[in-house]
């Protein structure tokens, strides 16, 4: 396809520092300046839409319609943040120590540069989203895609680029771990999607750094499926979340607990549609399910299946690699007699294998999900939406989703990250612009001597403390303080 350099580290150092030269200029543009081109290039993406599905597609091997979801999802953030970034960026203002005559807000400052280390299993989303609020917020942005998928975080660039933004405010570099390790020793923020080992290893450099960092890391999602909920639009959900994107996704369902009285029923309807998965690669739209990264990929997904039936799991359906098709498919796999102490239990797949568990209860449905190092994404399908929900709470996971798997991803004012082992931070929303600026408070007053601290040099004995205390006494019974 293509070629790109590998960067040196004094490559990085440039390149961060011709970024961070850039955003000063950038940082003084009002907000409406900024997303201007950041509408442009909404525009841009959806007018090259051939170009980048085209592109992802060559990368990873993936069906068309999961390249157009990272395209649409991309074209969705930039339509959130354009909409209500400039609400979440908005000085706060706060109840102040004394009424009346002072006052204090918040402002939110970018951080400057802003590093981020992507992944492969969403080349064009993962490569950018994340950068457009940054860039909103005020920052340079220096990306290190994955380096199995570099050419997708380019095209991306590019297409800012085209739309008028500074070349030097949206930096690429490429390279593997290195180049990563090197980023984050020269930026003043660093964002990263990826597994737990290596999110661990990010978090270590950042904190020698003290800069600050959010993670999306490994997942083992969990779907509870309860007596009442709609088998067929159960089974649809469950292919869904766990073949999109080949099972290469943080969110996909790995394990699916079922009550007892609709086990059976369940699984034959979610084995009947798995079967019927048209399986190839094609630039039309008539695949279901793509290709898996590369051959090691395979080969480890593959390892897990061929382990689970060592310890007596049985494959319902798949579990094959398919060569007729190329090096690196494998079959949409269902497991059934799985048991907890499996690692295909306990350990992330992030393939398209699925395994499904009978459970007693609701009870037993949750406490069995909750038992994972991992808690990024749960999915919930019963009879009403009202249970769903009550059982979704009490989930650990940082978002759980009823009647639906992949739904999260798409509702971009709702905070999305991981708890436990599934990493730090949250991106969408409120929160995922936030992140990328710092902070800092401001409390003003219009007359000497309004603060605690004059009030309390004023205190000279028993007698005035005392008074100051029953003041406060006062003071907390004022309905417009508390």
């Amino acid at each position: 396809m293509g070629h790109v350099p590998v960067a040196t580290a004094g490559d990085i150092l440039d390149a961060v520092s011709q970024a961070r030269e850039a955003q000063h200029c950038w940082k003084r543009l009002s907000f409406v300046q900024r997303a201007q081109i950041l509408g442009r290039f909404h525009d841009l993406i959806l007018d090259r839409r051939e170009q980048i599905l085209d592109t992802i597609q060559s990368e990873t091997g993936k069906a068309r319609r999961d390249a157009f979801a990272e395209l649409i999802t991309v074209a969705g953030t930039a339509r959130y943040y354009l909409a209500h970034g400039a609400q979440h960026l908005r000085a706060k203002r706060h109840r102040p120590a004394v009424p009346i005559i002072t006052s204090a807000e918040t402002v939110y400052k970018p951080h400057g540069v802003v590093g981020l280390i992507t992944p492969w299993n969403y080349p064009f989303l993962l490569g950018i989203a994340d950068a457009l609020p940054a860039l909103l917020a005020g920052n340079a942005v220096a990306i290190k895609p994955s380096d199995l998928t570099p050419l997708s975080a380019v095209l991306a660039r590019n297409l800012l680029v085209e739309s008028g933004l500074d070349p030097n405010l949206a930096v690429v570099v490429h390279g593997g771990a290195e180049a990563g390790a090197e980023l984050i020793r020269h930026v003043d923020y660093i964002g990263f999607t990826g597994g737990t080992e290596a999110g661990t290893k990010v978090a270590v450099a950042a904190a020698e750094r003290l800069i600050p960092l959010s993670l999306e890391l490994g997942g083992k999602n969990p779907m509870i499926v309860l007596q009442g909920a709609r088998l067929t639009e159960a089974a649809t959900g469950l292919i869904a979340g766990a073949f999109s994107n080949s099972g290469q996704t943080c969110i996909s369902v790995e394990r699916v607990y079922v009550e007892e009285s609709i086990y059976e029923e369940f699984a034959r309807r979610v084995v009947e549609k798995t079967a019927g998965l048209k399986l190839g690669w094609s630039n039309s739209w008539d695949m279901d399910m793509g290709s898996l990264i590369s051959r090691p990929h395979a080969d480890r997904v593959l390892s897990r299946v061929e382990r689970a039936v060592d310890e007596g799991a049985r494959v319902l359906v798949g579990g094959k690699r398919r060569t007729d098709l190329g090096p690196s498919f494998v079959e949409p796999t269902i497991l059934a007699n799985v048991n907890d102490a499996m690692a295909i239990s306990r350990e992330e797949t992030f393939g398209p294998v699925v395994a499904l568990y009978p459970v007693h209860s609701a009870d037993e449905a949750v406490a069995r999900a909750n038992d994972s190092e991992f808690g990024l994404n749960a999915s919930v399908w019963a009879g009403g939406e009202r249970r769903a929900r009550e059982v979704a709470r009490q989930i650990e996971t940082g978002s759980a989703v009823v009647n639906a798997t992949l739904l999260i991803y798409n509702s971009f004012d709702v905070p999305m990250g991981g708890v436990k082992h599934s990493g730090i931070g949250r991106r969408h929303g409120e929160h995922g612009i936030l992140r990328y600026t710092q902070a800092q408070s401001i409390v003003s007053s219009i007359a000497s001597g309004a603060g605690y601290d004059s009030l309390l040099a004023r205190i000279k004995n028993q007698r005035t403390a005392n008074a100051f205390v029953a003041a406060l006494r006062m003071w907390r019974r004022l309905p417009w303080i508390r």
